[in-house]
């Protein structure tokens, strides 16, 4: 660990830890995330897809229908969760990589930013990762140099699922030799097992890497979907790959219900961007389905990009079988699991987002301001009923009302020039504020990551 974080940790213990007692009464915290999955794929959404434990999730917590990632891809996402701020500011506005490519440099998460680990450790918590890192790949900025206590999975964004590939346990380059998301379900139900045990509440961030691609699942899957989609191509094997997600995280849960700690755990499951409509993944014919109503896919910010599943549970704290519309964006998180835990951040600690814990409830909440994302490719703006998309290749913006046009099919911008005007504005304004050395735009179109199609032209 470095010796700022150390320093950094000594400084925020007084401000951040209230009392004892307080965290004997905390609760556990388990974050589970997918990896491009989309808004239309589980099976209470009207999916075909099987996911009975991720069904009884939304059955006995809170639904949310209107949040969105902080990012349309993953690394990004990742970072806005880990920190509860725009992922520009915190060192990570693209893709994570080991090698520079194109225009974006190679990136790793800021020392400097708070993390999820780092914010909860004076309060007595004992934080983990198991799966997906993907926010740095030099060794300085692996996941134990931001806090966390221990490491099981992979560092970088495409592991694969039968031979996966940078597994390590901490610092140890280790072997898989089972089914990838079989061996994160039985680590983490190991790692639970091994916490609940212990005096201090755990967080676990449990970050699966299905059902990004490269597309593999057990073969009895796969036939099953076949059948139940004989026409959409690579679709049964990415439904497959979904399944055996549901399946793990249902471990995961029945864990919880067997050491009898379901009750004192919050549980939060959502996905780190929209369906890929990529060729090398089920491409345009599947992401199509997978995102439901909604334009558009990953890399993207119409609404197929960034608009996903999000299922909250705690059970005596959170209504159960409720659903919610209250706009809601990945960096909440942080936010909302130190309100979860009785933590009142240090004072200058920077938080971008706003806890849910009040949307959970049913009491009254309210976006604070506008949000924000930029890549290379797109920049948007979503302020209130308005929403504007910018994409780098072409030369005018988008103008769109998503609560009365869900599928982005209405460009509202030429009959209201003024409303793109005063969004352009507050884009301009916040990139000086968060993102003042902004990776520079696509000059075409890259079909790889937005093919043509007839649903996003």
């Amino acid at each position: 660990m470095h010796l700022r974080t150390h320093f950094r940790l000594a400084l925020l213990g007084a401000a951040l830890f209230a009392s004892a007692a307080a965290a004997e009464r905390a609760p556990n915290i388990l974050m589970i995330l997918a990896d491009d999955l989309g808004w239309a794929d589980l099976g209470h959404d009207g999916s075909q897809i099987d996911t009975p434990n991720l069904d009884r999730l939304a059955k006995d917590g809170v639904k949310l229908t209107h949040y969105r990632t902080s990012a349309p891809m993953c690394s990004p996402t990742r970072a806005a969760l880990l920190t509860g701020r725009y992922p520009h500011s915190v060192g990570v506005p693209e893709l994570a990589s080991p090698d520079v490519r194109g225009n974006v440099p190679i990136l790793a998460l800021d020392h400097a930013a708070i993390t999820i680990p780092e914010a909860l450790k004076p309060a007595g918590y004992r934080s983990s990762l198991v799966g997906k890192w993907h926010l740095g790949h030099a060794k300085e900025n692996w996941p134990r140099t931001h806090g966390f206590d221990e490491f099981w999975g992979s560092l970088i964004g495409t592991p694969g699922f039968w031979r996966p590939k940078e597994t390590y346990h901490n610092e140890t380059p280790i072997k898989v030799t089972g089914y990838y998301t079989d061996e994160l379900a039985a680590k983490a139900v190991e790692f639970i097992r091994r916490d609940a045990a212990a005096a201090k509440p755990f967080f676990l961030y449990l970050a699966f890497n299905a059902p990004h691609y490269p597309l593999e699942a057990p073969v009895d899957l796969v036939q099953k979907y076949r059948k139940r989609f004989p026409d959409r191509g690579l679709f049964a094997i990415y439904a497959a790959m979904v399944e055996q997600l549901d399946t793990g995280i249902g471990q995961v849960l029945a864990t919880l219900d067997e050491l009898k700690i379901s009750d004192n755990t919050l549980v939060v499951f959502t996905s780190d961007n929209g369906p890929t409509a990529e060729l090398n993944s089920y491409g345009p014919e599947g992401a199509d389905y997978s995102n439901g109503p909604h334009r558009g896919y990953k890399f993207g910010l119409t609404e197929g990009g960034t608009r996903v599943p999000f299922l909250a549970r705690w059970p005596g704290k959170i209504p159960a079988g409720t659903v919610r519309a209250g706009y809601a964006v990945t960096m909440d998180l942080l936010p909302t699991f130190l309100d979860a835990a009785g933590v009142k951040p240090a004072a200058g600690h920077e938080i971008h987002g706003q806890t849910l814990m009040p949307l959970f409830r049913g009491e009254p909440f309210a976006r604070a301001g506008a949000l924000h994302w930029e890549n290379q490719q797109n920049y948007a703006v979503h302020d209130g009923d308005w929403k504007l998309v910018k994409r780098a290749w072409e030369p005018k913006a988008r103008l769109y009302r998503p609560a009365e046009d869900i599928g982005e099919d209405r460009n509202l911008a030429d009959t209201n020039p003024a409303k793109v005007a005063e969004l352009t504005a507050q884009h301009e304004a916040w990139r000086k504020r968060y993102y003042p050395k902004a990776v520079p735009p696509v000059a075409k179109r890259t079909l790889g990551n937005f093919p043509i199609t007839p649903q996003d032209p």
